[in-house]
């Protein structure tokens, strides 16, 4: 009797869920500048490296929606912690995070906004530029964007109905199933 239940409207409605997701997700991302323009291990393509298909898998007793992306996304998400963030579960690097932040201000430059200097930074500028940086994180920590969070409650939220009628086709289609056998 149990092979007579079959989930495809559930599943149809989490393939698109997750599709929405993954859209809005990347859209936040984008909306608060966290990208770079070059890099091979770019946060919003690490968002795109999973088809769908992947993303829903039916479980035992439940179905899970999940994504794989590159692992900072946690700092991302949650920031450091620091002055301005205590509240982070993520500890604070300290200056071990300055290759890093080196590496990020090379392939994203911080380019000032005002004047003469408003131009691409030359080497010595890149290495300073990532000294304040690093040295703001030390003493500060960071903040973080809480895009993944928003973007799943804002995704939910729009399909939560739609998941609960999708289950209700499901059963009546195997109510009906139960009952012509």
């Amino acid at each position: 009797m149990d092979n007579l239940i079959n989930f495809d409207n559930l599943r149809k409605v989490l393939e698109e869920f997750a599709e929405e997701f993954r859209e809005t997700y990347r859209a936040q991302l984008v909306e608060h500048d966290r990208v770079t323009q070059y890099g091979k291990d770019r946060l919003i393509d690490s968002v795109d490296e999973n088809t769908v298909d992947t993303m829903v898998q039916a479980g035992d007793q439940a179905w899970t929606v999940s994504i794989k992306i590159n692992k900072y996304w946690k700092y991302v998400e949650q920031g450091v912690q620091g002055k301005k963030n205590s509240g982070s579960p993520y500890k604070n690097p300290g200056w071990k995070a300055y290759p890093h932040i080196l590496e990020w201000v090379q392939i994203k430059p911080v380019i000032p906004s005002q004047g003469r200097l408003a131009k691409l930074p030359r080497p010595q500028q890149i290495k300073s530029s990532a000294y304040l940086i690093t040295k703001s994180i030390v003493e500060n920590g960071t903040q973080g964007s809480h895009d993944f969070e928003n973007s799943r409650t804002a995704t939910i939220e729009r399909f939560r109905e739609r998941i609960a009628e999708a289950v209700g086709h499901d059963f009546e289609n195997y109510i009906r199933k139960v009952f012509a056998s």
